[in-house]
């Protein structure tokens, strides 16, 4: 990501609910994340000719006005908050179609709603959403649902507050350093920076492992694994609370997000120890289900 004054994203629509809350979601944040453009996308299968969706008449379309129907939504959205947008329509594979536009958009991030209609569907099962995670070199942010409006209609904007999961690996870093280039880009950030210790293991700790020993543990190992992330986000000047906190990896993750009022989660692809596997989604997928606020996973 370029350390511009600004932040470009595209945004994948297809016209179903699911995809308009990405736009939402956009469109809420836009103040605090700087975001100088976004680009809407919808893609239609090959040969698409026929649109089926409630309160639209079956008739033979041209692609680009099934796109500008199915993004309308979401133009009205990003519109109505006065964000900077340009809607595109393509044809071909979904995720390679969205991973394709990206790059030829030069966009910096991509983001998704959990399910679709039609060729979108089913983006919690992976189908969609784990080609884009694979083949893409950008973050890409899941929208699974919304918090309510963190300010009342007419309040000025808070700044966009943000659970980044680390544990120390290469993957968590890549998610620090997409945290500090949205400062750079201009973003107004809370940081909630959370590491959830791995336990001791059965066999070493059986009939030796107090209570006072496992706090110790706990502690040790999370100053360790949140060091380099301390350290990159005291050099880009941010401002974190720092959340050390033992127990299943998912579950801390979704609940201190829920806790700390988090506009979204930010965390890498690939872990260590309890986060490991992510990329295959034991873990990623878990929280993409399991949250209340938008996921960004970032390579």
């Amino acid at each position: 990501m370029s350390h511009g004054p600004s932040h470009s994203i595209l945004v994948a629509i297809d016209g179903s609910a699911h995809a308009n809350r990405a736009a939402e979601y956009l469109a809420r944040n836009a103040p605090a994340l700087a975001i100088r453009e976004v680009v809407v996308l919808n893609v239609q299968l090959p040969g698409s000719r026929h649109l089926h969706t409630v309160g639209w008449s079956e008739a033979s379309i041209a692609v680009a006005e099934m796109g500008t129907q199915a993004s309308a939504v979401a133009c009205r959205l990003l519109a109505s908050a006065s964000v900077p947008y340009r809607s595109i329509t393509v044809q071909g594979d979904p995720a390679n179609a969205i991973v394709q536009a990206a790059d030829t958009e030069l966009v910096e991030e991509i983001v998704i709603g959990s399910r679709g209609l039609s060729q979108l569907a089913g983006l919690t099962l992976g189908s969609v959403t784990y080609k884009v995670i694979h083949h893409t070199r950008l973050p890409v942010t899941v929208v699974v649902n919304l918090p309510a409006p963190a300010e009342a209609p007419g309040e000025a904007a808070r700044p966009h507050r943000v659970l980044l999961a680390v544990d120390g690996s290469k993957h968590a870093l890549a998610a620090v350093d997409y945290v500090c280039d949205l400062r750079h880009a201009g973003a107004r950030l809370e940081i909630e920076l959370l590491h959830v210790p791995l336990p001791i293991p059965a066999a070493a700790g059986r009939g030796y492992a107090s209570e006072e020993i496992v706090d110790l543990h706990n502690l040790e190992e999370g100053r360790l694994a949140l060091r380099a992330a301390t350290e990159k986000l005291q050099a880009a000047g941010e401002a974190f609370t720092t959340h050390i906190v033992p127990g299943d990896t998912v579950e801390k993750i979704v609940q201190l997000a829920e806790q700390r009022s988090c506009a979204r989660i930010v965390m890498g692809t690939r872990g260590l120890g309890a986060m490991a596997g992510l990329f295959l989604g034991s873990v990623a997928y878990k929280i993409i289900h399991l949250a209340t606020v938008p996921v960004t996973l970032v390579r």
